[in-house]
This record gives structure tokens, sequence and C-alpha cells, in this order.
């Protein structure tokens, strides 16, 4: 049982205060400097300026440009609210994107779904929510993997709300949400198993990360390949590499193996899954993040893990699922 300070961490609106994300706004028009406001001049909305800004309250930062009948609320506030309804005490994480633009506050739901050695998936749901208009406010499922901290998403939202506060979650609606998000970890689960009892080694794995990452188009009929085309073709084959062998280190198996009479090299052992793994980690904590360890990198993989734009993890799970 939690106790009233670990309930507190969890709170949504407590992570989200401690993450910053809980900043008021302001809509002002927008208009040329010493000019009145455009109006709409006809119509239901005669009279309502043509655009406005969302700006930040405390530091007047410009949030993003909209139309003059956006709908507006006046802060994250409400998604916290929302998340906190539903899934009480159970806030794991809040990221703050940019200046404020865009937000993200994950929970956990459900019980840990044990792989076996130690091998976790978190059952999650991932809140989003935007003040420059680049997301609606909508709800992804979202599996966690503790080892590496790899998270999978939903392709679409399971739920999608108007940029407003003036929404009653009904029971049915929280069932919904729910049992799809608790549905995809099943479904994360059982491939993961299955890849899992698939034993897969160095060389398979070589011959993966180049189907997946092969050599650039030549640009001209001599074959040749721009030097930045290849340096990028190697980087992502290589940070796929180290991350397998992160991933048999921990799960799989490391034997020496002799290249010469008097050199011994490491070769790794491993599962599918662990494959899998090797790609998609590689994908969103280096070749996303354009290997930017700081937020902004994180906050760009994140960004790409939401839209779905994860090929080269899409690309492996079909070959590893068919081979």
């Amino acid at each position: 049982m939690l106790n009233q300070r670990d309930e507190n961490s969890r709170n949504a609106l407590t992570v989200m205060a401690n993450a910053g994300a809980l900043f008021e706004v302001n809509y002002p028009s927008a208009m040329w400097v010493g000019s009145q406001p455009p109006l709409v001049e006809t119509g239901v909305n005669q009279g309502v300026p043509l655009y406005k800004w969302a700006v930040r309250a405390d530091n007047n930062v410009p949030l993003g440009l909209h139309s003059g009948t956006y709908a507006q609320t006046d802060s994250y506030k409400y998604v916290g609210q929302m998340a906190e309804r539903l899934f009480p005490n159970s806030t794991e994480s809040c990221t703050l994107f940019g200046k404020g633009e865009r937000m993200a506050l994950a929970q956990n739901i459900g019980d840990p779904i044990d792989l076996g050695d130690g091998d976790v998936l978190k059952p999650q749901v991932l809140w989003i929510s935007s003040f420059n208009g680049q997301w609606s406010t909508s709800v992804y499922h979202l599996t966690h993997r503790w080892f590496c901290m790899n998270q999978l998403a939903g392709n679409k939202p399971i739920f999608s709300v108007k940029h407003t506060k003036n929404h009653d979650f009904t029971f049915e609606q929280r069932s919904g949400i729910l049992q799809e998000a608790m549905e995809h970890a099943r479904t994360v689960a059982a491939i993961a198993r299955t890849l899992k009892d698939q034993p897969y080694v160095d060389a398979q794995f070589d011959r993966l990360v180049k189907q997946i990452v092969p050599l650039p188009k030549p640009f001209n009929d001599d074959g040749d390949i721009h030097a930045i085309a290849e340096r990028r073709m190697k980087q992502n084959r290589d940070a796929m590499q180290a991350t397998w062998r992160t991933e048999c280190t921990e799960y799989g198996n490391v034997h020496k193996m002799m290249k010469s009479p008097s050199e011994q090299i490491d070769v790794f052992d491993g599962n599918k899954w662990l494959a899998y793994n090797a790609v998609q980690g590689a994908e969103q904590h280096n070749i996303n993040a354009r290997f930017n360890t700081t937020d902004a990198g994180k906050q760009r993989s994140m960004t790409k893990m939401i839209q779905g734009t994860t090929p080269y993890a899409v690309k492996a799970l079909d070959l590893l699922v068919a081979a």
C-alpha cells in the first residue's frame, strides 16, 4: 500500500507542478503593431478577432498562433485533473516540450508483466496536449520496458477530446481506455514471449541490421555514395549493434571465440525479442534523438514515438515475425 507521501508524489497535478507544466495561458488578439486587430466581418462569429496568440502568463512567451475561434483553456491543469480522476495516484512522469508548447503525462495502469529473467513490461497510458495546435488532447496506450526504458506506443489515440476543460468522463469511457491499454500491453507481451523462445545469434542480427539499414543509393553511374549518407548509415548500424550487445549481456549469452591464434573476440547470442529491442531501442534513444542525449534530444525522440515515426522498429518486427 502507498503511504501518503507516495500518493502525493504520484498525483498527476503534483508531478505536473514539479515539471513546471501548470503555468497559466492568456489569449491576446493578434494584430500589427499600432493597429487594431482584424475582426470577422460576417456570420455567427462577427466581431471576433481573426487571430489570437496563446501566451504564457508568467513570462509572456508565445506558444502558438490560432484562429479567433480556437477553443481555449487557461492551463494544462485540466489534463492533470482528467488523468487523476481516471487513474488516481498513478502518474509516472510529465514531459514539457520546448517552452511549454506541448506536454505529455504518463500514468501506470494495471500490474507489470514479467516476461521472465527480470524482463518486465509496464502498461501505461500517455496523455498529450498542446498550446501550439500540434496535438489535440489525447490518450495513447503505452508499454514501457523497464530494462532499457523502451516505450512502445499505439499508432492511434484511444481517446481524444477538443482543447477544452469541459469534459466529464463516464464509467464506460474509463473502462474503454483501461481495456484497450491493457489489451495493447498483453499483445506486446504475447509477441515478446513468442520472439523470446526463438534463438538469434550475432550473424543473424548482423544480416537483420543490413536489411533494415541498407547501403545508401549511389548518386552517379560509378556507384559513388555521398559521404554524409554513408556516415549516417554506419552511425545507425553501430547504434543497433551496440544495443544488441547490451541486450545479450543482460539477457543472452556472451562467449569468447578465437579470431586468430593470438586474439579472442566476444560473441553475443540472444533471441529475437532481444534483437527487436536492440533495433527499437537504438532508434528511440539514439537515432530519433539524433544522438543528442540532452532533454531536447529525448523530446524529439518522444515526439517521433507518439507520431509513429519508427520505421526501423516496424521493419525489424515484420522481418523477425516472418522469418
